[in-house]
């Protein structure tokens, strides 16, 4: 401060012209390192940019140490949401999304994966198969395969269990399959999904249940599977045959 006001005194002294030539000599170097100098320290600090990185499917630790690396902050969401996709503890949604330009230190939200949900599988004894298949449903689940199951009390047609059963949970989209009543079905045998297995290895399984081989059809395969392959059989499997009823084979050529 007291050199400066010595150079304001000292111009004072000089001739007009010159005091002028000098302050303007001053306020170009003055600008110039504003200009030059100030400007870019300040303008970098506030405006200092980056890429946000792709944190969907990477693991909280993962994901965390993406953003320190990258200069930017983070933050968790309190609720995680439910996915088919992503694993459960995996990064779900990130805002702002991947390749966004942001500041440096912004903080990037995450929501994190819980995974598939879990419902529980409803009670559906004494159900018809119809309402059985409804109820399963609209819980989330898949229906599968029927399987027939003997029972003295419970009517033919009329559910008996689940397949998991009603005291256990699954994920949507699990299947869940329905244990339907074949009524009384004394010295009868259910015959067994032989589909998949060579017909070489039927015969011994059959003799054990009681039945006989009857007619085998031959068909070319779909799905390239290995001659001698059953590919459907007649009855059904699931069905309760009497002793020495004959099983009727489609197999691979």
């Amino acid at each position: 401060m007291n050199k400066l006001k010595a150079v304001v005194a000292h111009l004072r002294k000089m001739p007009v012209v010159k005091a002028f030539l000098v302050w303007i000599v001053l306020l170009v170097i003055i600008a110039f390192a504003v200009d030059k100098i100030l400007m870019p320290i300040f303008a970098g600090a506030l405006t200092s940019t980056g890429e946000v990185p792709a944190l969907e499917g990477l693991s909280k630790e993962n994901a965390e140490k993406a953003l320190e690396e990258a200069g930017f902050k983070y933050e968790w969401t309190e609720e995680g949401r439910y996915s088919s996709l992503v694993p459960a503890g995996m990064v779900l949604v990130q805002m702002p999304k991947a390749g966004r330009i942001a500041k440096k230190g912004r903080t990037v939200k995450l929501t994190q994966s819980l995974g598939l949900r879990e419902v529980d599988i409803p009670d559906l004894r004494g159900k018809s198969q119809k309402q059985a298949e409804i109820s399963i449903t609209r819980a989330g689940l898949v229906v599968g395969p029927v399987v027939k199951g003997a029972h003295r009390s419970i009517p033919r047609g009329v559910v008996i269990r689940t397949i998991p059963g009603s005291d256990e949970k699954a994920r949507v989209g699990d299947t869940v399959r329905i244990v339907i009543s074949a009524g009384a079905t004394t010295g009868k045998q259910m015959l067994p999904d032989f589909s998949g297995m060579q017909i070489e290895a039927v015969y011994g399984e059959l003799e054990k249940l009681g039945f006989k081989v009857g007619r085998i059809k031959r068909q070319k395969g779909e799905n390239g599977e290995a001659p001698g392959t059953v590919l459907e059989t007649s009855p059904k499997e699931g069905d309760y045959l009497p002793p020495d009823s004959k099983v009727n084979f489609v197999i691979v050529d």
